[in-house]
């Protein structure tokens, strides 16, 4: 019993901190000076020619942080689905996880990118 209400503790951690995550990421201001653009469109700009970038770093640490939030909400969803007994789907919803490592790594490619 005290294993279960461990799982459901980390679950509902999990579920939380990805909300709050995404929604820093999301509501977080931009760096203002690209009307129009998302902030993954200013992260991609980022150049190699300009150092310390600072506008485009922002924007990649916002990419890093909304993939980090989109791989806690995987995990927890996961967790959930193979705790209700649904192995496979819960299975396959870990496979989802291959999504925010790819937007970390770019966030992080772009992210040296714009310091370096």
């Amino acid at each position: 019993m005290k294993r279960e209400q461990e799982i459901r503790r980390r679950i509902t951690l999990y579920w939380l901190v990805g909300i709050c995550l995404l929604g820093f990421a999301i509501f977080a201001p931009d760096s203002g000076n690209h009307p129009g653009l998302s902030f993954i469109q200013v992260a991609r700009h980022a150049s190699w020619h300009q150092r310390l970038d600072w506008k485009t770093a922002w924007c990649s640490v916002k990419l890093i942080v909304l993939s980090l939030g989109g791989f806690l909400l995987i995990e927890a969803f996961g967790t959930w689905l193979i705790r209700l007994r649904y192995e496979l789907p819960g299975m396959l919803v870990y496979l989802l996880h291959v999504v925010p490592l790819l937007g970390m790594l770019a966030g992080g490619y772009y992210l040296l990118k714009s310091l370096a």
